[in-house]
């Protein structure tokens, strides 16, 4: 190549590189806190044992309050049942920055690992469990029906999981003061 040819190629590949500003590609806008406010919810289909009991498949309701408390409700399903379910309280916080971070009120111990908002959709990691990408969105009608039931049967065991042994908390869209907060035993 001759010496005219590189230098249009060297212009060019400069051209390329500066044409594109800020304002081109604007970087995404850090996720405000009133948007994460409310609930979410998946269900993964895992095998496991809680507290004896036997499941294949679990749901996670996670509810936020606009006064950075909010509620973890997980349900353990084995063949479309409920067998058991945990309730905790929680704190969270969302940075300038858009980072989400949910702590297990009780035990300090943090729910997953680079919470974020993705498209309208919560994500995170929870490499203890080997689940990374998790996906939760607003519940459907037909999920808050199904999670109405499972509240009725938590509340039919009174308090307890479906062994009998495992504490419940109530799950409400109210605060929870501290004697209202998930017990552990």
């Amino acid at each position: 190549m001759t010496y005219n040819k590189w230098f249009f190629m060297f212009v060019a590949v400069l051209l390329a590189l500066t044409s594109c500003t800020n304002e081109d590609n604007p970087a995404p806008e850090p996720t405000p806190a009133g948007a994460v406010l409310g609930e979410w919810f998946t269900q993964v289909n895992a095998n496991g044992v809680l507290d004896e009991v036997s499941y294949d498949a679990y749901a996670i309701l996670v509810m936020f309050q606009d006064d950075g408390h909010g509620l973890l409700t997980q349900y353990f399903l084995k063949d479309g049942q409920l067998v058991s379910a945990l309730g905790s309280m929680t704190d969270y916080t969302v940075d300038s920055h858009g980072n989400i971070s949910i702590v297990i009120s009780e035990v300090g111990v943090p729910l997953g690992k680079n919470v974020r908002m993705v498209d309208g959709k919560l994500m995170l990691d929870m490499p203890d469990l080997d689940l990374h990408g998790l996906t939760l969105t607003r519940p459907t009608d037909v999920q808050q029906q199904v999670i109405k039931a499972w509240d009725l049967i938590v509340e039919e065991w009174g308090g307890k999981g479906g062994d009998g042994d495992t504490a419940i908390t109530e799950v409400t869209t109210d605060g929870a003061d501290e004697p209202g907060r998930a017990r552990r035993h």
